[in-house]
């Protein structure tokens, strides 16, 4: 039912919405039922622990969206609606920031190699972890931000879609309780 599926979707964006909010994330754009999130924006991010918070925000923001899809399909349950899974992808580096488009709509956004890379770790072999709630993708310049706060699970170094080089991928399982923030040097 079309009504049903829009209240549901406004569900889901709004719980999502909440995760970014509370975790520094700026929404960038909506696009189906997808979101696209930036970290380390308006400002430029020039030292090493800013860049490493960002990440590290990054990530626990796709955990706290992980863990805010198993309430909001607990809820779903109980109301006989259809449950669902969450794929993100994260990457860290350098984007071009700023508006774009035309004379009559201008929308801020970011663009570039980064934001390319993120997207396609979020649409990476879609069966993958299929049966997994919430399916969290990170590349090694994020991994390198991290330090060992997280636990993480190598997937492979694969070509993505659109690129020449290789990108080692990993899955991020959830946090390293036992680690204090130091950041990497």
């Amino acid at each position: 039912d079309p009504n049903t599926l829009v209240r549901w979707l406004n569900m889901y964006m709004e719980t999502m919405a909440q995760a970014v909010s509370d975790h520094g994330g700026i929404i960038d754009d909506y696009a189906g039922d997808g979101i696209k999130v930036n970290f380390g924006v308006p400002l430029p991010r020039n030292n090493r622990n800013d860049i490493c918070q960002d990440a590290i925000n990054a990530v626990d923001c796709a955990l706290s969206m992980g863990k805010r899809m198993r309430e909001l399909n607990n809820l779903c349950l109980n109301q006989n609606l259809p449950t669902t899974g969450i794929r993100i992808g994260i990457f860290t580096g350098s984007v071009i920031a700023g508006a774009l488009g035309s004379s009559n709509r201008l929308k801020y956004t970011t663009v570039g190699d980064t934001v390319n890379i993120a997207a396609r770790l979020e649409s990476y072999d879609k069966n993958f972890e299929k049966e997994s709630l919430c399916r969290i993708l990170i590349g090694d310049s994020t991994l390198s931000y991290l330090g060992h706060q997280f636990n993480t699970k190598m997937v492979g170094e694969e070509v993505l879609r659109g690129r020449e080089g290789k990108i080692s991928i990993h899955r991020v399982l959830g946090r390293n309780i036992n680690h204090q923030f130091n950041p990497p040097r």
